[in-house]
């Protein structure tokens, strides 16, 4: 396996977003990001970010080209399965610039977003190739995609392990790797002890998190390109 996270954007962002317990919401620097993986032959996008600038200035985001970084790891246009976290437009938007992927979803945040998501992305889910989880299934006898529910009605993370370490793509279930590390339970929620459960379980696993807006994960791993680190 191969696993990559890319940074496409950077912002500040409120710390009581962060942390629900945050006493000073002062502002804190974030990534925006995705993860994209190779693995048996396929290539896998866990959510996939968005390009749109106005909502970029909307939420005070430096958008960053980083396609012929990602080109160097992968072939954005041969993308085999897409695992969507959640339905927020940082993790979902792009999703139409993928129109033969295999897309994974839960149900409720499926039937979410086909309410509230931009229409592009709602032509997008209406397409055939795409598969809504209820609770939990594992796919490529490795990725184990359980439905959440705590950052918003339906969010998803995906476990997996590697050389024996556990580790979880967390959607928003952590902004930061510390929101599991320490059970800091996060700021923007639909359900928040759902989200603490969460928190609770996969740190008594021992997981290691991968979020989307920690920038410790751009110091921590390999870096390979300007804005993308290699995980595995």
């Amino acid at each position: 396996m191969q696993l990559y996270a890319v940074k496409f954007g950077e912002s500040p962002f409120k710390s009581k977003y962060v942390f629900r317990d945050a006493s000073v919401n002062e502002p804190m620097r974030i990534p925006w990001s995705y993860y994209v993986a190779r693995y048996r032959g396929k290539s896998i996008l866990f959510d996939v970010g968005f390009r749109d600038p106005q909502t970029a200035e909307k939420w005070g985001i430096e958008l960053i080209d980083v396609e012929a970084e990602v080109a160097s790891a992968v072939d954005l246009n041969s993308i085999d399965i897409i695992f969507i976290t959640h339905s927020h437009f940082d993790h979902i938007d792009n999703i139409d610039r993928f129109p033969d992927a295999q897309i994974i979803i839960g149900c409720d945040e499926y039937e979410y977003a086909l309410q509230n998501a931009s229409l592009s992305v709602r032509e997008r889910l209406l397409q055939s190739n795409v598969l809504t989880v209820k609770e939990a299934e594992l796919f490529l006898d490795t990725f184990q995609f359980e439905v959440v529910g705590g950052h918003t009605v339906g969010s998803s993370v995906v476990y997996f392990q590697h050389d024996g370490a556990n580790y979880a793509i967390t959607g928003d279930e952590c902004y930061v790797a510390e929101n599991l590390t320490a059970r800091r339970p996060i700021g923007i929620f639909s359900n928040t002890e759902k989200n603490e459960a969460f928190l609770k379980k996969a740190h008594g696993m021992g997981v290691i998190p991968l979020p989307f807006h920690d920038p410790g994960i751009f110091h921590t791993y390999k870096k390979v390109t300007e804005n993308m680190v290699q995980i595995i």
